[in-house]
């Protein structure tokens, strides 16, 4: 789906903007130490694949990078992937067509394996559990 020029530059200038409000107000968007509980752990005792991306984000919001990778390690695709795909789109708006982000499914099946291998293994070993 192509976006209009017009919308394009929307984007744009709005996610850098929405990106610094969410930091300015990281203290009142997650308050420090008050996590919202994840029903699937709560029902079946079992981690879900996004049980630790609250205390992730408000990991890194805060500057404690190893605690935002110790709390859920798929908080770096969760950022990559849509900063690659925002560059593809600053770089169309002045002109160049890149492609960063991969397309390709034979790339992204390995990734997805491995990472439902790490959710298996993180219900069986408590060392991959959050912290």
């Amino acid at each position: 789906m192509k976006l209009s020029r017009r919308t394009e530059i929307i984007v744009a200038v709005a996610l850098p903007l929405l990106a610094l409000t969410v930091f300015l107000l990281r203290d009142y968007i997650i308050p420090v130490g008050h996590y919202f509980p994840c029903i699937f752990r709560r029902l079946t005792g079992l981690l879900c694949p996004g049980c630790g991306n609250t205390r992730a984000v408000d990991h890194l919001v805060h500057g404690r990078l190893w605690l935002a990778l110790r709390s859920n390690p798929d908080l770096p695709f969760l950022i990559a992937v849509p900063l690659g795909f925002y560059a593809e789109l600053i770089a169309d708006l002045f002109g160049k067509k890149i492609k960063l982000v991969p397309r390709s499914m034979r790339f992204w099946y390995p990734i997805l394996a491995a990472y439902a291998v790490f959710y298996v293994l993180r219900n069986i070993f408590s060392v991959l559990a959050p912290p």
